[in-house]
């Protein structure tokens, strides 16, 4: 069970016993999902959702799993979707993939969703497609893009520069972790949100020293 709030990750209830077992038992009905889309971008065939779904649907429902629920949040500057595999039991676990729609229009944030939810679904569940591994390649850094900016590593960032900000002795020592965060957005180390959020802090905290 993930009890830090500070930390975006997996998380589940406080016993999976049950809920393990049921997993084991219907992985072992699971059949390879068909590959049934293509994507003529890279040249290649993949499982759509509705494939993953209609596949795994049933051996999980016979063992007492209902496919997850997805809920979509927006933390640190970045949207992301939260996964969760229930049993009857009331047991669950529980991920979460960010939801990367660089355009920023509906349109571009349903396809995401899709993709996070396909992706979510085969990772809580463990099916499996047979899709070609590339061993990371295609999402392995080009030198010509910026890095991406995890949702998870900004909250926990903002979470301690706040704090160092707000607890700073003097307004220069508040100062220079504020002009830290700044840098760290500039090099896309976290989200640019971040720094205007701690700014406010700044001046919540320290403008009254100020005047």
């Amino acid at each position: 069970m993930n009890d830090h709030n500070d930390i975006l990750g997996p998380g589940s209830s406080p016993e999976t016993d049950k809920l393990t077992a049921a997993l084991c038992k219907a992985q072992s009905e699971y059949p390879v999902v068909k590959l049934d889309s293509s994507n003529p971008h890279f040249k290649s065939k993949f499982a759509s959702y509705q494939q993953c779904c209609e596949s795994l649907r049933g051996p999980l429902n016979k063992n007492g799993l209902a496919l997850p629920d997805f809920r979509p949040g927006y933390v640190a500057g970045q949207w992301v979707v939260i996964g969760t595999l229930r049993h009857t039991t009331g047991q669950w676990i529980q991920g979460i993939a960010p939801l990367v729609n660089p355009k920023q229009d509906m349109q571009g944030f349903g396809a995401a969703m899709t993709y996070a939810k396909r992706t979510l679904l085969m990772a809580l569940t463990g099916g499996f497609a047979g899709e070609q591994d590339d061993d990371g390649n295609s999402v392995a850094p080009q030198s010509n893009k910026p890095p991406f900016v995890n949702a998870g590593a900004s909250l926990a960032y903002e979470t301690g520069a706040k704090k160092a900000i707000a607890e700073a002795e003097t307004i220069e020592e508040a100062r220079k972790a504020l002009d830290t965060v700044k840098l760290r957005a500039k090099e896309r180390k976290v989200a640019a949100e971040v720094y205007r959020r701690c700014e406010a802090e700044f001046d919540k905290v320290w403008n009254k020293e100020e005047e």
